[in-house]
């Protein structure tokens, strides 16, 4: 397994091996990433998490402009997230045709923009990309390449940002509806997205 600081041997990785899984660090915890047009990934990440491919996973995207190419976003939602992001605020979203359903069941998808340099560092190289926790399902989420090397995931490669801040993960909300539903509490409380 390739463990480097270096963001573009990691971009790289993504790019060349067809399956490739990496970890990265976010502002939460560390992500377990692949392209979203690689399906043989997001498949063996379904597989290592042991979990439920009916779930989704949420996808980082470097900006706004990205967002809109996976999913359906109106004025009132785009302005809420330009409030929040980058940052812990995961929402989702009418997903895009073009977006294979193991990424958005029920034609929903969950976004984010991580304010982690590192992780929009590659994301800008390889696209977007899944982010859910680099653990086992149901084990604590990793805050460090060693806490990832401890569970034994069979992945590519860690893109070693040193140890996260950890703490909640981020709050996912439904944007779907109005007024937005919170499906997760996390780093942001939910009463300050509402105004």
């Amino acid at each position: 397994m390739l463990v480097t600081k270096d963001v573009a041997e990691i971009a790289s990785l993504l790019r060349n091996r067809q399956g490739c899984i990496i970890a990265y660090p976010t502002e939460t915890f560390y992500g377990l990433g692949a392209r979203i047009s690689d399906l043989d990934a997001v498949l063996r990440i379904i597989r290592l998490k042991g979990r439920d491919a009916a779930k989704g996973m949420i996808i980082l995207a470097s900006d706004i402009k990205t967002v809109s190419e996976i999913a359906e976003m109106d004025e009132r939602a785009t302005e809420l997230l330009n409030r929040f992001w980058p940052g812990p605020l995961s929402a989702v979203l009418k997903a895009r045709e073009s977006i294979d359903p193991f990424l958005a069941p029920q034609g929903r998808i969950a976004v984010r923009i991580s304010p982690n340099d590192m992780a929009c560092a590659l994301i800008r190289e390889v696209g977007p990309i899944t982010s859910t926790s680099a653990n086992i399902s149901g084990r604590p989420a990793a805050q460090t390449p060693r806490d990832i090397t401890s569970q034994d995931l069979a992945i590519d490669g860690i893109l070693d940002g040193g140890k996260t801040p950890g703490g909640k993960p981020s709050t996912l909300i439904d944007l779907t509806v109005w007024p937005p539903v919170c499906l997760r509490d996390g780093a942001i409380a939910f009463e300050t997205i509402i105004p």
